[in-house]
């Protein structure tokens, strides 16, 4: 029989009363009892010469007295309670058993194990003492060593109790939530004599009508008042989310009547709630050991801006406001009411109708005299009036101190495992780092300090020997190496260069938003920032390096592929330093090429260790990037080329279960990647353009004119695919000639998997990289997300477009120049060459050399054998401030506005044709990837990286978007960015909930460190 929730059960064992220990389980399921250190389990048996009984009797349960389990096999995760050796009685008379009670109170001794008693009702005893010392209500609890924080009913000052020294009782019968009782008239009588208060379990309209409507109450009885087919009397509508829902108290009057009673506080929150919120030392499914490090080396630092903006909101509370805790509600996503970015935890509520502002819209308001303009508009509240900053109420929605409780043991778990760290709070203890010494002599050392006031990095010093010793021969400067490394390090000074400017809106507005200030910093590797996996891992000895070649023999010996890279800032570790039309040629040998671009990247990076620390931030942070041209040795057996003279990874093999090893090193550097070859495990009949009319031909569609972005409404989508293949049966525009045409929005929302349930299956086995884009990949973070939330809308969509083909059509894209919040794979299943146009093949020719592809790429599309769809421009996304600066600039020229909520980039207006892409190297130095998509090519953009797309045939594209532990510092910063753009935007609203991903990833990623920690102890 299964022992219950909460159940006590008590074990005599024969010819050991004793010698035996009595406990209690709790957890569910569980039939194992611990006595002294042995685990038996709890069956029912025969019970023979129990004390008191007859022999015969039947004893429930009885126990032989053996171990089956050692007591580690157990470990920490089901709590149990020690009784100890006391008085007992037990009754075999397979009735009933006997309950251990101490006094009055069914003493519950506090248990071990992962859950927490936060917010719950305690007595403190003194060690051999009956009597209760103290009571009280725990405040914070730690759930691994359960010491807890005690605020005591007597008015003393908070003290923190060790259960293994202190006894503490759980008072059983305190409830912390209450549950709304009103359909229970008994209970009702009994609400009404005592005036006890409740939570409201329902909506307003059927909980308390007469009193303050939150505002979805409101807008549900408007629809009501004028639906007058619907019944007044029914019950709530699933989908109306009360926003008083488990969050107001309610009482009765001494009249009888329902009046509010005020907010749940962070106090209050029970143990299921918190269970939500708080690791389990347990190893996570789809978590290993390695990836749990990975994770936290990755997000750590974004999740202690997270705690840091958290704390730094608490300050914003007035001394005599309460904060009030809203429990998160199972489906329902917490949005901002003005901006409509996700809540994540610290916000404000009006206590009438429940409108709620993220802290950064408070600030604003609160800090901006009410004479300005403001981007964001509130919301009016009951009867009209205004909505004020100091009359709304500071509520949180993580109960108690988790968040904080999770921010310690994200430094202590990365202190144990050596796990690096670069974030600038105070809980980070940091030591000089020494760098390798470099090829001139220069010894540097970094001093990292931090601000716990403000929470910021302060200026990093630099200790540096004279530029004249730095000079250890003169040979090497002088010869023809370096006197073309000197010549290409003049062409690319400008990939160095920071930008100054921030958009305008965000720097008039507002500071950085809470604990972000230092953002820009750690999105730049620091010189203690990870290099590759083992050195992020395994210390800092790892992460030694020889010194990089400083002559021609190292260079010679190293050969390609094993060249020592200096310190960089580049995400490029070979950045071209020439415009298509200077670079060189492939008659070149390669490996003359590698040992030059080896020698660029140590010019450079002497340049760097030699520049002041003028603006703020030293060129020393920007740590050492891996050159991509190393990662053969680091995965030979991955089948991959390069493209783009070496900076683009090219994987052959989407089966290959290593590519995850080799993908991850350019990843991390924000580069793009693709991986061709998918088609070849697709389902091509799936796939075809004459399917797609025939199962969805009678659909309405919208779709969009390419060459002019005008939509066209409510055309039979048989009619697009009609024409996908066969110019002659596509719409014409109104002087006669047929349209460029692709379809908006289809399959529409999340429609696409139940919609196409076949292909969404095909695709979703077949997608490269699994660990990443995999839904439940274990590098994939939305994976983390519990269930209990909204899940993120993260595909799979399709875009499906027709060819651009005249020469004009090349100053047009069939996706405009924009970025995304997430990281995307964009998966190519089709590609159709239209019948009707002669010349179409000669015009693709002519698109792909002119859109600065490099010769490998041209090669694939002369050889033949594959067919190109679409080419690609994809851009660093630390270069979307200098292509922001271009376009605002070329808009001036051409005489338009810039209005303060519109984006160059996110209004996805503009297409970078040949000339602005020209213009964007010489005047920003900025170059990008240009890749052509060919049928079957998969292509990896990273969060924030501008694109742009141009179909040179028809092509139906497949997208899914996942979160990877690289460049979730891309999402938190968009997520910023995001919420000032207007609300005509498509990212305007925040359906990332990144702040939520980061919590939970690294929630899990603690809990599976915790499982594995005694494995530290081991030798």
């Amino acid at each position: 029989e299964e022992i219950c929730y909460l159940a006590p059960v008590f074990v005599e064992f024969e010819n050991a009363s004793q010698r035996c220990s009595w406990v209690q389980v709790y957890d569910v399921g569980v039939k194992a009892v611990l006595v002294e250190s042995s685990i038996v389990w709890a069956n029912r048996s025969e019970g023979t010469g129990t004390s008191g009984a007859p022999a015969s009797a039947n004893a429930w349960p009885a126990l032989t007295f053996r171990s089956l389990v050692d007591r580690v096999g157990l470990g920490s995760l089901v709590p149990v309670e020690y009784f100890g050796n006391k008085n007992f009685e037990f009754l075999p008379d397979n009735k009933t058993v006997q309950k251990f009670e101490v006094c009055k109170f069914n003493k519950l001794f506090l248990p071990s194990g992962s859950y927490t008693i936060q917010g719950r009702k305690v007595r403190v005893y003194q060690p051999e003492y009956e009597e209760c010392w103290a009571s009280g209500l725990v405040s914070q609890h730690d759930p691994i060593s359960h010491i807890m924080e005690i605020t005591f009913d007597n008015g003393d000052e908070n003290q923190m109790v060790d259960p293994l020294i202190c006894d503490d009782e759980l008072m059983k019968y305190f409830s912390p939530v209450g549950q709304s009782v009103l359909k229970d008239q008994s209970k009702v009588r009994r609400l009404k004599q005592s005036g006890e208060s409740f939570l409201q379990d329902g909506s307003c309209i059927n909980v308390a009508p007469h009193l303050h409507k939150c505002r979805e109450c409101r807008l549900e009885r408007y629809r009501k008042y004028r639906n007058t087919e619907e019944d007044s009397d029914e019950d709530d509508d699933p989908n109306v989310a009360c926003r008083f829902f488990h969050f107001r108290r309610l009482a009765f009057t001494r009249k009888g009547v329902l009046r509010v009673e005020g907010f749940l506080s962070p106090q209050q929150s029970d143990s299921m709630a918190m269970g939500l919120w708080l690791p389990v030392p347990a190893v996570q499914e789809g978590l290993d050991l390695d990836t749990s490090k990975y994770i936290l080396a990755n997000v750590g630092d974004q999740f202690c801006q997270l705690v840091m903006s958290e704390k730094e909101a608490m300050m914003m509370v007035e001394p005599h406001q309460k904060v009030a805790w809203k429990r998160a509600v199972r489906g329902v996503r917490e949005m901002c009411d003005v901006c409509e970015t996700t809540l994540f935890n610290i916000h404000w509520v009006c206590r009438k109708c429940g409108f709620g502002v993220c802290l950064d819209c408070y600030r604003l308001r609160r800090n901006r005299p009410r004479e300005e303009d403001e981007v964001f508009s509130w919301l009016k509240c009951a009867k009209g009036q205004p909505h004020e900053p100091q009359n709304l109420m500071p509520t949180q929605i993580i109960p108690g101190t988790a968040l904080y409780n999770i921010g310690d043991m994200v430094h202590s778990v990365r202190g144990k495992w050596g796990i690096k760290a670069n974030c600038p709070c105070a809980s980070r203890h940091t030591k000089p780092l020494v760098r390798p010494s470099a090829p001139n002599g220069i010894s540097q050392v970094l001093f990292s300090s931090s601000n716990s006031t403000s929470g910021t990095s302060s200026p990093c010093n630099l200790t540096q020997s004279s530029a004249k010793e730095s000079r250890s021969s003169g040979e090497g400067n002088s010869s023809a190496l370096h006197w073309l490394a000197d010549l290409a390090t003049q062409k690319a000074k400008d990939d160095t260069r920071e930008s100054g400017s921030l958009r305008s809106m965000m720097s008039r507005d507002s500071r950085p938003p809470f604990g972000l200030d230092s953002l820009s910093a750690l999105s730049k590797p620091s010189a203690s920032s990870p290099k590759l996996f083992n050195s992020l891992l395994l210390g800092s000895s790892m992460a030694q390096s020889k010194p990089e070649g400083s002559s021609l023999r190292d260079l010679l010996n190293s050969g390609p592929g094993k060249l020592p890279q200096g310190p960089g800032e580049s995400g490029v570790p070979f950045p071209s330093v020439f415009t298509s039309s200077d670079k060189l040629k492939s008659s070149l040998p390669n490996f003359l090429d590698h040992i030059i671009a080896s020698v660029v990247e140590t010019k450079k990076a002497e340049g760097r260790r030699a520049g002041s620390s003028e603006g703020g931030e030293l060129s020393v942070l920007g740590g050492r990037k891996d050159g991509v041209m190393g990662l053969s040795v680091l995965e030979p057996h991955t089948s991959h080329s390069w493209l783009c003279d070496g900076r683009l990874l090219c994987l052959q093999d989407p089966g290959n279960s290593n590519n995850w090893k080799i993908f991850r090193e350019c990843w991390k550097q924000g580069q793009p990647v693709l991986v061709s070859g998918i088609h070849k495990n697709l389902k091509a009949n799936l796939w075809q353009p004459r399917a797609f009319s025939d199962e969805f031909g009678d659909q309405d569609v919208d779709l969009v004119n390419c060459r002019n972005c005008a939509i066209i409404s409510d055309v039979k989508v048989r009619e697009f695919w009609d024409g996908f293949q066969v110019i002659s049966k596509r719409l014409q525009d109104s002087d006669g000639q047929p349209m460029v045409l692709k379809l908006k929005d289809w399959p529409p929302g999340e429609d696409f998997r139940d919609m196409m349930p076949s292909r969404f299956h095909d695709l979703m086995e077949n997608l490269p990289l699994p660990e990443y884009t995999k839904r439940d990949g274990r590098l994939n973070l939305a994976a983390r997300l519990p269930n209990f939330f909204v899940r993120p809308d993260l595909g799979p969509k399709m875009y499906n477009a027709y060819g651009l083909i005249s020469t004009e059509d090349r100053k047009v894209g069939t996706t405009n120049l924009h970025l995304d919040v997430s990281d995307a794979v964009n998966v190519m299943v089709y590609v159709g060459v239209p019948e009707g146009d002669e010349n179409q093949e000669e015009q693709v020719m002519t698109t792909i050399e002119e859109g600065d592809v490099d010769e490998m790429t041209k090669r694939r599309v002369y050889e033949g054998e594959e067919k190109p769809g679409a080419l690609w421009h994809i851009y660093a996304a630390k270069d979307a401030e200098k292509i922001r600066e271009l376009l605002r600039k070329v808009g001036e020229e051409q005489g338009q506005e810039n209005p303060p909520d519109h984006d160059p980039i996110h209004d996805q207006s503009w297409y970078l044709d040949q000339v602005l892409r020209r213009r964007l190297y010489e005047e920003y130095g900025v170059q990008g990837w240009a890749i052509v998509q060919f049928l079957g090519d998969a292509v990896f953009i990273p969060a924030g990286a501008p694109h742009q797309v141009h179909n040179l045939y028809s092509c139906i594209k497949v997208a899914e978007d996942f979160v990877s532990p690289e460049h979730v510092r891309h999402c938190f910063r968009l997520t910023q960015e995001f919420r000032h753009l207007s609300t005509t935007h498509t990212n305007h609203e925040d359906k990332l909930q990144v702040k939520n991903i980061i919590y939970h990833a690294v929630k899990d990623a603690i809990g599976t460190l915790k499982a594995h920690e005694s494995k530290l102890a081991r030798p």
